[in-house]
């Protein structure tokens, strides 16, 4: 399926009107039952949808009943029946853009409500390996997309999450409660980093993130661009858990979008990123971040270092250059102006960037493993393959540490220009 570049921008500025509408009521939010609502309307108006409902498992009763349901009075039906039954039942996302023609749709809902059914999008709700539930979207009248399942997944986990964990609170159960919100954060992470290496012209690239003990939000992405360009960044949100894996997931998902668009300014989508991330955060919240664009012809990358620790970049013949930035981290100051550097690239340079999960890792005496053992590592395997980076300087800082626990995530983001 193709799509024009007008309705491309109409999808692109609908995500990011709903990440700026949603993103601080939900951080806020302290009440469960209000936020399973906040994330059905955010499900709902992130798809484009006309109306979104929570489905859960009553097991008792052999029923499915509403947790939250758009328009209409709370619903039960016997479990197993309708989409949404057949979605809960297979374990899986179903998609019925003609439901006129889809056997399995419930229609005395409909008859009863006196709603009419064209488009249904489901997914499953899941959480510590079992479903309980799904997330239904009614009506869109382009279409659902496969795009659509995917944001409604990782919306799905976030509602299934709160749903389990107030069933924890009601068994008291504070223990489970921790592993459910350290599993979550993971989870979160987990799906929004690249699964493998994208495959570009005159590029080899590797991200690497080895989460922590203790979670925290640190986050990459590897990203080529329409006109042949391409995006690296890795930052680190401070704090740990949920918090932090949901201002991980808001990062992820407005910079892609931001960058995704026509890009022309590199300041100005820094700008606007910041400007939205302290809207909608509090003043303990905020991200160091690296983002950097390789020009189509892989001579230069332009890059905004706000506040993270300095990207090494390596040439064949031995030399170094830290890639020094002079800004603060995202989401401090809204209206900062940050600043774009300009450098060159040759074939052979190698760019890697590292949180300070690496250079700080610490061992029993609580020294740092320190940046210059970080760019001594990397100097002494100048010619091996670019994949192996991530693990050689986690290796390094491990022997450092000696086995003494380390409470930040270590993530590794490199390419090399071939």
């Amino acid at each position: 399926m193709s799509f024009s570049a007008d309705v491309f921008v109409h999808q692109t500025d609908r995500t990011i009107q709903a990440i700026f509408d949603y993103a601080a009521r939900i951080g806020r939010e302290q009440q469960l039952d209000e936020l399973v609502r906040l994330n059905a309307d955010f499900a709902r108006d992130l798809a484009g949808a006309d109306r979104a409902s929570l489905w859960l498992i009553d097991k008792a009763h052999n029923e499915l009943w509403t947790r939250v349901a758009h328009g209409v009075d709370p619903i039960r039906i016997p479990l197993g029946q309708g989409l949404v039954g057949a979605c809960i039942r297979e374990d899986k996302v179903l998609l019925a853009n003609d439901a006129a023609h889809e056997s399995r749709l419930l229609r005395q809902v409909d008859s009863h409500s006196g709603y009419h059914t064209e488009q249904v999008l489901c997914v499953p709700l899941r959480t510590e390996g079992k479903v309980i539930g799904a997330l239904q979207l009614l009506n869109k009248p382009s279409g659902f997309t496969e795009t659509d399942a995917a944001l409604m997944g990782l919306l799905a986990h976030f509602s299934a999450s709160a749903i389990e964990s107030e069933l924890l609170r009601q068994e008291a159960d504070s223990a489970r409660l921790v592993k459910l919100e350290v599993s979550l954060a993971r989870d979160v992470q987990a799906r929004l980093l690249p699964q493998c290496p994208p495959q570009v012209e005159g590029i080899d690239c590797v991200g690497f993130c080895r989460p922590a003990h203790s979670i925290g939000g640190d986050y990459y992405d590897l990203l080529p661009l329409s006109d042949g360009r391409f995006a690296l960044t890795l930052g680190d949100v401070s704090g740990k858990g949920v918090p932090a894996a949901v201002m991980m997931a808001s990062i992820q998902t407005l910079l892609r979008s931001l960058l995704t668009r026509d890009l022309k300014s590199l300041p100005k989508v820094m700008a606007d990123l910041n400007h939205a991330l302290y809207l909608s955060s509090t003043a303990e919240r905020y991200s160091t971040l690296f983002c950097g664009v390789v020009s189509a012809d892989r001579t230069q990358f332009s890059y905004i270092n706000a506040g993270h620790v300095p990207p090494f970049l390596l040439h064949p013949d031995g030399r170094v250059d830290r890639l020094e930035g002079g800004g603060p981290p995202v989401a401090m100051m809204p209206e900062w102006k940050f600043e774009e550097i300009v450098v060159g690239f040759q074939p052979g340079d190698t760019l890697v960037v590292v949180s300070d999960g690496i250079p700080e890792s610490s061992n029993h005496e609580g020294d740092f493993w320190e940046e210059k053992e970080v760019e001594r590592t990397l100097l002494a395997h100048l010619d091996a393959p670019l994949s192996q980076l991530p693990e050689l300087l986690c290796a390094g800082a491990d022997r450092f540490a000696a086995g003494a626990e380390q409470y930040d995530d270590m993530t590794v983001a490199a390419l090399r220009v071939r």
